[in-house]
């Protein structure tokens, strides 16, 4: 994801956007890539296509118009778009993860959530604030990544010692 551009942003909008914003986003990006419109003005009397830097320019702009025009066939689909955040939601997870610390489950503190009843596990964070795990983000899982509640930490917690 950090290679290219999302259709998302290549619109300049975030991905909750709605139809109505995304088709205000892609008329905008058209009216400054469109390829009529990033033609250079005329240099020194001569057509700004036939001059190197004109053809460039011209190049680029249609290129760009092109991923624009891309993004704005994916996005105002409903189905298309469906799939192309699922897809987007799956690259994101498949991230590599870093994280500050391991810990096994008997390192971490035990309590219960607010008189619910659920088995917490919280575990303090350099940031001052804590990592907290519920028992039920751990079924079916021999090792979990938690975020600190506050900042952009994590640590590793496996369910038993190694």
């Amino acid at each position: 994801m950090k290679d290219a551009l999302t259709h998302y942003q290549v619109l300049g909008v975030s991905r909750d956007v709605t139809p109505e914003q995304l088709k205000q986003a892609y008329h905008a990006a058209v009216l400054k890539h469109h390829p009529d419109k990033t033609r250079s003005e005329r240099v020194d009397g001569a057509d700004a296509a036939s001059t190197c830097e004109g053809a460039v320019a011209t190049a680029v702009g249609a290129a760009t118009f092109q991923v624009v025009q891309k993004a704005w066939e994916v996005l105002r689909d409903s189905g298309r778009r469906a799939a192309y955040d699922s897809e987007l939601s799956l690259k994101e997870m498949q991230q590599p993860m870093s994280y500050q610390d391991e810990l096994t489950l008997d390192e971490m503190d035990t309590d219960c959530q607010d008189g619910q009843g659920e088995l917490i596990y919280t575990y303090p964070c350099r940031c001052g604030d804590q990592y907290v795990l519920h028992k039920s983000e751990m079924a079916n899982h021999s090792t979990v990544v938690v975020p600190c509640r506050t900042c952009s930490n994590h640590v590793l917690v496996r369910m038993e010692s190694p």
